[in-house]
């Protein structure tokens, strides 16, 4: 059994080529020695951006992110702390509580852990997911979260809907029917080329 986080299946359906070999070994390697891994820088923005929405105070959590930052993470926190301002801007964001789940194809598994549960107004909830890296997130990338999260939404928050912002563009993303049909094959099809490079790289 393979097991490996949603942004490591999402990092390798937007890789190409011999790259993917490489990608899935190095992740390979993380998994039988969980030592390798590297620091995620993110998953700071992450915890502000929840702060922030949990005490109402965004803007002044996120101004400590970038304050309390040293000089390799400063500009991307800043991109970020930027573009989730945009994006909150006048909307009515009420946080909520999502769970977490995995999605499974044969010996793959997927660690599926939206960062945030978000209600517009006095609308549905959204089981939410946030991109922040620096290079923009695809369409195609997009749909395969979206899809992932729809996949295991009874455990995530019954009746929830999917979404995904890629927070440095303040972009939204939502999965339409025709859209879901499409994506359905691609993303198990992607398990099973990952799952083939998975056993490759033993």
């Amino acid at each position: 059994m393979a097991y490996i986080t949603l942004p490591t299946f999402v990092g390798y359906s937007t890789s190409s080529g011999p790259s993917r070999s490489s990608f899935v070994r190095r992740w390979r390697r993380q998994y039988e020695d969980p030592a390798r891994g590297g620091f995620n820088f993110y998953l700071r923005a992450a915890n502000a951006i929840r702060a922030g929405r949990i005490s109402g105070r965004d803007r002044e959590v996120l101004r400590a992110l970038v304050e309390n930052a040293d000089e390799r993470t400063r500009p991307h926190y800043t991109e970020i702390a930027n573009g989730w301002l945009r994006y909150v801007g006048r909307r009515d964001l009420r946080l909520v509580e999502v769970g977490r789940s995995r999605w499974r194809l044969g010996s793959l598994e997927v660690g599926i852990n939206p960062h945030l549960g978000l209600r517009k107004g006095d609308g549905p909830v959204y089981v939410t997911w946030l991109y922040f890296k620096e290079e923009p997130l695809s369409r195609d990338a997009a749909q395969m979260v979206l899809w992932l999260l729809e996949q295991t939404m009874d455990e995530l928050r019954p009746g929830g809907r999917p979404l995904v912002v890629d927070v440095r563009r303040s972009k939204e993303f939502a999965l339409s029917p025709r859209d879901r049909d499409k994506v359905r094959p691609w993303v198990r099809s992607e398990a099973s080329a990952f799952m083939s490079l998975w056993e490759a790289a033993a």
